[in-house]
Formats: C-alpha cells, sequence, structure tokens
C-alpha cells in the first residue's frame, strides 16, 4: 500500500513538473516592410539587431522559408533595447527570415522585418 501511495504523489509531481507543452500562437500576417539582403558564405554567423519595442510589444520569429540554408542559433538582449537574433548560414541557398512585432503571444503583428540571406559556398 505504502508503494502505491509513493508512486501516485511521484506521478502527481512529475505532472507539475513536466515542461510544458503549450507553444505561441504562428504570428499573423505581416504589415509591408522593405526586405533587407544580407550575403555570406556557409558556416558563417548571421544576426539582425532589432530594436526593442515598447511596453508588452516583442519580436517574434514568424517565418524561415527554409531552415536547412539558415537556422536560428541563438537570441538575447543587449543594452540600449536591442534584440539580437543570431543565425547559422548552413549551405548555399537562399532563404527569407521574416520577424513580427506582437504585444506578448498574440498573433497580430504591429511591424515587420523582412531579410533575404544569401549564402554563398566557401572559397
Amino acid at each position: 500500500m505504502k508503494r502505491i501511495v509513493v508512486l501516485m504523489l511521484l506521478a502527481g509531481i512529475a505532472a507539475f513538473a513536466a515542461p510544458s507543452r503549450a507553444s505561441a500562437p504562428p504570428v499573423g500576417p505581416l504589415p509591408k516592410s522593405p526586405v533587407t539582403t544580407i550575403t555570406t558564405v556557409a558556416q558563417e554567423l548571421v544576426s539582425f539587431a532589432l530594436p526593442r519595442g515598447q511596453s508588452g510589444l516583442v519580436w517574434r520569429l514568424a517565418h524561415v522559408s527554409n531552415s536547412t540554408v539558415a537556422s536560428e542559433t541563438a537570441e538575447g538582449d543587449i543594452p540600449g533595447d536591442i534584440t539580437v537574433v543570431v543565425f547559422l548560414a548552413r549551405k548555399p541557398g537562399t532563404t527569407t527570415v521574416s520577424f513580427g512585432l506582437t504585444n506578448g503571444e498574440h498573433a497580430k503583428a504591429y511591424r515587420a522585418a523582412r531579410y533575404k540571406i544569401v549564402v554563398k559556398p566557401r572559397s
């Protein structure tokens, strides 16, 4: 009996300690914005400096057209109200990365930033 109680207690603790699997809803349609083209070579890092939004507004990754060409490796905030997102240029090709400025995890985007990444082979 004592063993069953201990197992039930551990199962209950595990249920609350398990990581959350819920994710934010995808970013909705993006407002028009210019597209900035960045050219690099494979295995180089590409960083995007995005101005931090006003109270409650955050930059969220809205779309990566081809994650085999470039994929996100890090992100963080630096002093001066700037959010930096770093991508690794993985292999030659072209991809588009889009960010939306949303109110927390809501889908509506108030601003957009779009980047076309052209990755060339290493010489």
